[in-house]
């Protein structure tokens, strides 16, 4: 496969397999991986000044990202409030429901389209040709090239109908729920967790066809990336579970140089993971 400097793509994919396989002789296990998208952004544009009165106090980012701060500021705040209040009570519960939704999703909301390299209506890049290749990293002792680039592409066909479903059926619930706003005093709950869950299925869903799109115009690049082979290295003859360890994935994170939020997203589908094998396992019995 070709290597492309990091330089080179304003947006690079690496995949963390959160399961390895035993022994190099062992068969093939199904593939769990999480995938850390870094987007270099483009230098901002200064806009010329503008004096009506109504794009004068709109923020630089746009009003989106505002909000999407804002929020993550107020929720972040709820987290630091003291112990027993209602603030830190709902924190608990939503961190509780976050653990609950499948690592898949979270991880491809967490993609910033407003920042990616752009598709025009052909599905390709309008800049050039170097610039659009996008590389997939990967660690070679666990995967190959092929390996990689086949489990993103059955990944995104995978999630796009499941998030179609998700988002219909949200909606749907969103709307019942909605009369409950009427009821003085008493948070409507259930509309605002229905609501969020409908905006997470549709970012998700986003994400998973502009993946599409890049696949289908050629432009991810499987590369080879050997500094994450020290994290799949250990001897598993005596281990018990083929689930990389969760110091492993945190050696993983230093080394991308993750952000604490998407680290603590590693961190929630190494234990989604662990609880998948765990049921398995006990089918299996």
């Amino acid at each position: 496969m070709a290597i492309i400097p990091r330089y080179m793509g304003s947006m690079r994919i690496t995949a963390l397999p959160l399961i390895r396989p035993v022994s190099a002789a062992s068969p093939t296990r199904k593939l769990q991986i999480f995938y850390s998208y870094k987007i270099i952004a483009p230098p901002p544009i200064k806009k010329a000044s503008s004096q009506h009165v109504f794009t004068r106090w709109l923020p630089e980012d746009g009003l989106g990202k505002w909000a999407s701060h804002k929020a993550n500021q107020t929720w972040t705040g709820f987290g630091m409030a003291p112990a027993g209040t209602l603030k830190h009570r709902a924190f608990q519960l939503g961190e509780s429901l976050m653990d609950g939704v499948d690592f898949e999703e979270s991880n491809l909301k967490a993609l910033d389209l407003s920042n990616a390299p752009p598709l025009n209506s052909n599905g390709k890049n309008v800049e050039t040709a170097t610039n659009a290749q996008v590389p997939l990293e990967y660690p070679p002792s666990v995967l190959s090239g092929p390996q990689s680039l086949d489990h993103l592409k059955a990944l995104v066909e995978e999630r796009i109908p499941l998030h179609n479903r998700g988002l219909a059926t949200w909606i749907f619930f969103a709307i019942l729920s909605a009369p409950l706003k009427l009821i003085p005093i008493i948070p409507n709950f259930p509309f605002y967790f229905c609501a969020w869950r409908s905006w997470s299925h549709w970012k998700a869903r986003r994400s998973a066809q502009y993946i599409q799109g890049l696949l289908q115009s050629n432009r991810i690049v499987p590369t080879a990336f050997p500094p994450l082979d020290c994290v799949y290295d250990a001897d598993l003859s005596d281990a018990k579970s083929a689930v990389v360890p969760r110091e492993e994935l945190e050696l993983a994170a230093r080394i991308l140089t993750l952000k604490p939020e998407e680290t603590k997203e590693l961190l929630r589908a190494h234990e989604q993971i662990v609880s998948r094998v765990s049921k398995s396992e006990k089918k299996t019995l």
